[in-house]
């Protein structure tokens, strides 16, 4: 049983990692549609 549960807080770690690294992404992006829209004026 307590390996079960030492998997379940590995799996919630790496979910909560890809969790950041995807609003990393997104945000990098977000910003870089940003210049390409509004820096061509």
């Amino acid at each position: 049983m307590h390996i079960i549960a030492f998997f379940m807080v590995v799996l919630e770690i790496m979910f909560f990692i890809g969790l950041a690294g995807s609003t990393v992404v997104v945000l990098i992006s977000f910003i870089e549609d940003g210049k390409e829209l509004f820096g061509k004026d």
